[in-house]
């Protein structure tokens, strides 16, 4: 599509990095659909893809229409990514070191590592796995794969990423976290879906969550993170997780998590201000139209600042 003419190319857009990009990346999430079908989808949409990750549950599929997959991928100027529970499988049977030399040979190119996946209450055993970590790291590097990490855990149970009080995070914990990754050598960190949903809900209301959100966005730099969606909420919620991020970051923010090649054209609405989202506000959804039209036509440069006021009430409603 990059050299397509766009349809109604006269109509100008809010503007928008092109591949490859430093800013503004989406990570979409392979939910095995055959590949005919993400093909016809990447032609479409391909443009607006930045990198692929891959679950566990595509572990069960043919490692021949793996290797198909990353091919396509890669055609496309994407990143393609393992999962951390996929690399946690191995790193407790003993295959790390091969996991990685064979995620690399097949042409994956990024790679969570994860020693701590589930918390273990053995002293030696979490030393060692630290230890472990720094080791594989450096290992998946020397190979050539890029790093990512992820901070926060999907339940509450043991996750420091969450404060003493409900709905509260523990923002300096979090924000270590992610700085120990980065000094690691992780060219992103991902901020866990379930640990942003806990801390704005399911449509950006909580306002407590959302200045600690702000905060450590602003503390370890938002080039260097991926906000994840939560694809276990409705497909309304997800628009309003985006819709909060992209209102609070501008449309260079990074996404992740609950992302498909179904939803790539929503996610790049967002980013363009142009999309209703049927959230908790009696304002406008549309900033950038809103913005175009306030300003005879010109949106400003920062359109996605123009008021959005939570409705609480009609929060409520929504729940």
């Amino acid at each position: 599509m990059k050299d397509e003419e766009r349809f109604f190319e006269f109509l100008e857009l809010a503007p928008r990095s092109s591949k490859p990009r430093t800013q503004g990346l989406t990570c979409i999430g392979d939910e095995g659909d055959p590949v005919p079908w993400c093909r016809n989808m990447l032609e479409i949409w391909g443009d607006y893809a930045d990198s692929v990750k891959f679950v566990p549950a595509l572990l069960m599929m043919p490692a021949r229409i793996v290797e198909e997959r990353v091919k396509m991928y890669r055609d496309f100027g994407m990143g393609v990514a393992l999962d951390d529970p996929i690399f946690a499988i191995a790193y407790y049977q003993g295959k790390a070191e091969q996991l990685l030399q064979q995620a690399w040979d097949m042409g994956f190119t990024h790679c969570q590592i994860d020693t701590k996946n589930v918390n273990l209450d053995d002293p030696k055993r979490v030393a060692a796995a630290e230890e472990d970590q720094v080791r594989l790291c450096a290992l998946a590097k020397e190979i050539g794969l890029k790093l990512w990490g992820e901070v926060g855990q999907k339940h509450e149970e043991g996750d420091r990423a969450r404060g003493n009080q409900a709905g509260s995070l523990n923002v300096a914990a979090i924000v270590a976290d992610m700085k120990e990754l980065l000094d690691e050598g992780c060219e992103h960190v991902f901020l866990e879906n379930r640990v942003m949903r806990y801390a704005i809900g399911d449509y950006g209301e909580k306002e407590h969550g959302d200045k600690q959100v702000r905060e450590i966005v602003e503390r370890v730099g938002q080039e260097n993170i991926y906000i994840e969606i939560a694809n276990q909420m409705p497909f309304e919620a997800r628009n309003c997780h985006r819709f909060w991020a992209v209102r609070n970051f501008g449309p260079d923010v990074n996404f992740a998590g609950g992302t498909t090649l179904k939803e790539i054209r929503f996610v790049e609405a967002i980013r363009r201000g142009v999309i209703f989202i049927p959230g908790p506000s009696k304002a406008s959804s549309r900033l950038w139209v809103k913005s175009l039209a306030k300003n005879n036509g010109k949106a400003a440069d920062d359109w996605w600042t123009e008021p959005y006021p939570i409705d609480q009430g009609v929060a409520e409603t929504l729940r």
